[in-house]
């Protein structure tokens, strides 16, 4: 799967579930946070993502992530490791 259709995903969720992100432009370059998600609202997102991707990923991984660049960095890396179905 490529970056961009991992980003698609990661922004559909935001749409979904975040109400701050309604109608703005969603960048790697944010944070959820920077859209008004709470920690509850993260968590869905990126637990929402990864179970479309179908990756998993270590809750201490995606502590590191600052950004939706550093968020999408673990995922990609979480698919190049998954074993091919």
């Amino acid at each position: 799967m490529t970056r961009d259709a991992m980003f698609a995903v990661v922004r559909s969720q935001i749409d979904k579930v975040i109400e701050g992100a309604k109608g703005k432009e969603i960048l790697e370059t944010h944070s959820m946070k920077d859209y008004g998600a709470d920690s509850l609202e993260i968590v869905e997102v990126v637990s929402r993502s990864m179970k479309e991707l179908k990756i998993k990923v270590p809750r201490t991984e995606l502590s590191t992530a600052k950004n939706l660049k550093d968020l999408l960095d673990i995922f990609e890396k979480a698919a190049r490791a998954a074993p091919p179905k």
